[in-house]
Parts: C-alpha cells; structure tokens; sequence
C-alpha cells in the first residue's frame, strides 16, 4: 500500500478527520489503511487562513461550547430519565426490577417503585437474590452484544452479531442472541422498501454487458458505478461511488454540491488510482448524462475500461450500487438533512472509509467485511 496514489478528495477527508475531528493521527492512518507518515505530511501541507492566536482562541470558544452542551445534555438527560419508565410500564416485572436497578444511582427506589407499580420488597428480593446460570450467561453476553450493536452503528441484527460473538471465541447460538436482543429491545435498524421492477429501454450508447452478472471469481473484473443525493440545508450534496462486484467494496467515489460530468470522472478516477487494473475492467452504469458523456467514454477508452449501461428506468439492473446506496441511507443518514455540506462530506466519508470497507458485514460475502473478504481471498 506504500506505493497507492490518493485522490485529493480523499487526502483532504482525511485531514478533516484530524484537524476538524480532533482523531489522532495515528487512529486515522490505522482507520484509514494509510501511512502515518503520509497522513503527517497532508495535514503539515494544510495552510491555515487565521493566526495561530485566533485558531487558538477558535479551538478554546469550541471545546466551552461543547463541553457547555454536554452539561445540558446531561441536566436534561437527569430531568427526562423517569419519563424512560413509560416504554417499561407494560413490560414484566422483572423487566421493571432491572429499571429501576439500572436507574437507582439516580432516582429513588422509592418513586421508581411506585411509578411502576411495584413494590419495594419485591424489588430487593430480586436483587439480591442469586441468579440462575442461564441468566449470569446471558448478563455476561449483553455488553458484548451492546458493544457489535453500537460498532454497527446499530444496523447489526442477531444474525451479523451471532457472528462476532464467534469470531471473539463465543459459542452462544443465533436464537440465544435473538432472545437476549428481544428482551432488552434491542432492534436493528430497518428502511426503505425494495423498488419495483421496471422494464425499461436498452441503451444506444453501450450495450447491457453486464446483464445482471453481479457474481465474479476475480477482483478488478466488474465495477459497478451510480450516484445518489444526500439533503443538506445548504442545498442537495451529491454522491457518485464506483463498487468492485468481486467483494462489493467501495473503490472509487466522489461528493460535489453538483451534478457535473466531474463528478463520476473523479469517482472513476480514485478507483483507477487504487486498484491499478493489469487487464479490461467492465463499468456498469446507468443512463444518466454523466456516463453518456465523451469524456466518459474518452475516460474508458484511455484507461481499458468497458462501458456497461443498464435499461432505462430498471434500477435492478445496477442492483448492487443500489443496494450500497440503500445501505448508507438507512444506516447512517437515516433520513436526517445535514447542516451542511461538509458535515455530510465527513460523515459519510466515515461511513464508506472506516465502516463499511473495513467492518461492515456483508451477507453476501459469508458475514466478511470487505476488506476481510479480499484479504482472505488474496
């Protein structure tokens, strides 16, 4: 990897994750798969705009602000925990006995006890009375199932969490973890509903090559490439992704406050620098202006690259950037708009860099992240 060449889009992602984000630089070259060495010069390269004085008093009004909102955020958090008791209200007592455990360094027992309905007696015998070995197992494996859950930014099932507790040494089954999830409602976050399928026109400018062949044996044979739009109050932010079918990593992408022929040549661009393909590579796309463009096609021609375009109008015919696109909306975006563009940039910038390329687990790759899937296919 000493020797990959980086986009600029991609060096100044990564600076922001240091000088914008306050990460260390040696946690972003270890996240990022790049060289501390390269990651010190990229920030060194950055020229500030203000004085060293201003940016010191910048960073100094920021870490108040910030450290102002976590006291509201906790005064708050004090202020609304009992209303947390509703969603128990209905639930078995011993649910309501682990409420109120959980919660008793900050409320009462007393007013806990009684907004639940239970009694104060009832709830101590459970405390303090020993456990079964079944229920010790299954306390012991909640904060290992909380911890894959929170490093899955919760879109982690029972399924894909089963299979890091394995992966740790754990030998506890999938329908265990689904019943340890279910009681402490524990819920993998769900989205949008599959598109309909569409038959729509071929294409005149390049024929449909790939036809829905999203299986291949080899990396750098097919790549799938689309763009997707994110909402920002400062206006839309686009965001073109070229896909490797082969492990279905991201290889190549791009983001631009337009739709520009720029923005897929840049995509296109990032994953030439990266992969450096020895033979022809298919690039399947869409219809869309961009990838109907010379100097898309110019672009391929130069850099043995074949251009594959799906029917018009039939989204499953580029399912795979699709499905990747479905992925970070539901997973991260989550139907919230952004404040801005860059806040979006960076967020989703960690999104394919740091988790889904490298921790993500993909169904169709055995429960692998990407990246695992090339390293071991290697």
């Amino acid at each position: 990897m000493s020797n990959q060449r980086y986009s600029p889009e991609f060096k100044d992602e990564a600076v922001r994750q240091v000088v914008e984000r306050g990460y260390p630089v040696a946690e972003v070259s270890e996240r990022l798969g790049v060289s501390a060495h390269s990651l010190h010069k990229w920030v060194k390269a950055i020229k500030p705009s203000k004085s060293d004085e201003q940016t010191s008093e910048l960073n100094d009004a920021k870490k108040e602000i910030l450290k102002l909102r976590a006291q509201l955020r906790r005064t708050e958090e004090e202020r609304d925990n009992l209303k947390k008791g509703r969603s128990v209200l209905r639930k078995p007592t011993r649910v309501k006995y682990r409420f109120v455990a959980d919660h008793s360094s900050e409320f009462p027992v007393r007013t806990m006890c009684n907004l639940l309905d239970i009694s104060r007696s009832g709830y101590y015998a459970w405390r303090f009375r020993p456990l079964s070995d079944r229920a010790v197992e299954d306390a012991r494996l909640l904060p290992l199932i909380h911890a894959s859950y929170g490093a899955s930014f919760g879109v982690y099932g029972y399924r894909r969490i089963s299979m890091d507790l394995k992966e740790t040494g754990e030998t506890c089954g999938k329908h265990r973890v689904h019943r340890i999830m279910k009681t402490n409602n524990i819920k993998a976050i769900h989205g949008y509903k599959k598109p309909r399928v569409v038959n729509g026109r071929p294409s005149i400018l390049a024929p449909n090559t790939l036809n829905r062949e999203f299986k291949v044996t080899t990396p750098d044979t097919a790549w799938v490439t689309d763009i997707t739009y994110i909402r920002t109050w400062q206006g839309w932010l686009y965001l073109a992704v070229v896909l490797d079918l082969f492990s279905r990593r991201v290889v190549g992408w791009s983001m631009k406050p337009t739709l520009a022929r720029e923005i897929v040549l840049d995509a296109l661009m990032m994953a030439v620098w990266r992969r450096k393909p020895t033979s022809r590579v298919l690039v399947h796309s869409d219809q869309g202006s961009q990838y109907g463009s010379d100097d898309w096609r110019r672009f391929c021609h130069h850099h043995n690259l074949e251009p594959s375009m799906s029917r018009r109008g039939n989204c499953w015919d580029n399912a795979v950037a699709e499905s990747f696109f479905s992925s970070l909306k539901k997973e991260r975006i989550k139907k919230r708009i952004y404040k801005t563009r860059d806040i979006a940039r960076a967020d989703i910038f960690d999104y394919i860099e740091v988790f889904y390329n490298r921790n993500r687990r993909h169904s169709h790759l055995g429960g692998l992240s990407p990246e695992a899937f090339e390293a071991a296919s290697a």
